[in-house]
Formats: structure tokens, sequence, C-alpha cells
């Protein structure tokens, strides 16, 4: 066999290997228990906290689309890398992505912006719950909304893990190592 044709061979076997080891660490970065966090999506210089969407991620967050992170460049409605796990001790994702709110298992939801990759996110029981109008309602019966348009009116994890399950909820949401610590929903009548 020709030099040309075994390095070949070889070249295509190591981008191969590279691509596997790629792909069984995104696959690790979706359990829990401590494990990696999804990272983010493509590059771009855009704000996340802007009223199109997107995320501040936590160091460790690969460059996103319409996003800022933390000590970093910009990213797009995903946050960065880290571990997943909610358990006191571990470095989890974190930062604070806008997207429509999704289902994953009873007490992991994702945030799912319009540029870019889903973020998953634990609940616990300290997660602050804020709703306007579609995630809960006020006692009064009226919208509830800060100046930007998040919803102000307290609502519980059942309340959220509901909406998670319509798949039709936008909200900006919060997480430190891992773990949701606020989950807003954005009104629009």
């Amino acid at each position: 066999m020709p030099l040309a044709t075994a390095t070949l061979r070889r070249t295509r076997r190591l981008a191969a290997a590279s691509l596997l080891a790629a792909a069984a660490l995104s696959l690790t970065a979706c359990r829990s228990g401590g494990d990696p966090a999804p990272a983010a999506s493509s590059s771009s210089a855009g704000d996340p906290t802007a009223a199109d969407g997107g995320a501040k991620g936590g160091s460790g967050s690969a460059p996103g689309k319409g996003v800022s992170r933390t000590g970093a460049g910009k990213t797009a409605a995903s946050g960065g890398g880290g571990q997943g796990g909610a358990s006191a001790g571990n470095k989890g994702v974190g930062g604070t992505w806008v997207g429509t709110l999704k289902w994953l298992t009873e007490d992991k939801l994702t945030v799912a912006p319009k540029n870019g990759m889903e973020q998953a996110f634990h609940l616990t029981d300290s997660t602050k719950a804020l709703g306007a109008a579609a995630l809960c309602e006020a006692p009064d019966g009226r919208v509830h909304a800060d100046g930007s348009g998040y919803g102000t009116t307290s609502c519980s994890l059942a309340d959220l893990r509901k909406a998670a399950r319509l798949g039709s909820v936008d909200v900006r949401v919060t997480v430190v190592n891992g773990a949701a610590t606020k989950v807003a929903e954005h009104y629009h009548p």
C-alpha cells in the first residue's frame, strides 16, 4: 500500500476517533450526578438579556449567539459547560437563559432559546417561580410584571412543571451550579 494511502487512512481514523470522543463527551453532558452540562452554540456579539432572548453562561461556556457570558465573549441562548449536578460542592452550569420552557423529567426542565442549544437545569425546593399569566395567575386575576415584562406573581413548582409540559411558555431562567434559582415568565399579550 502506498505511503499516501496509509497516511490518508490514518488521518481518517484520527478524525473518526476525535468525532467519537466529542460525541461521547456530549452524551455524558446530559447525565445528572455531576457530569458536564451541554456546551453553548455558535458565536456572536449580541447581549443575552436583550429582548430577543439569550443567556449569560458561566465560565467554561462555549461561545454562542446572542448571549453574553461571565468573564468572556458573547454566547447565545445557552450557557456554559461545567457539571450539571445540583448537590452541594458540585460546580455546575451557571447563567441566565431566555427561551421556551420545556419538560425533561420531574426535577429537570430545559429552556430552549430561539437561536442556540437547549439548556437543561434542575429544580430544587428553593427554586423561585414567578408568573404573569400563563405560568400561574395572580389571586386578583390581573397580570403582574416588572418593567422588563417578566412576571412577579409567586407560583408553585407544580405550576412550573405543568407549564414545561405545555412547551409554550417563554421564560428567563437563572441557574447556579446546575440548579435554577429563579424562573420568570415573560409576559406577551
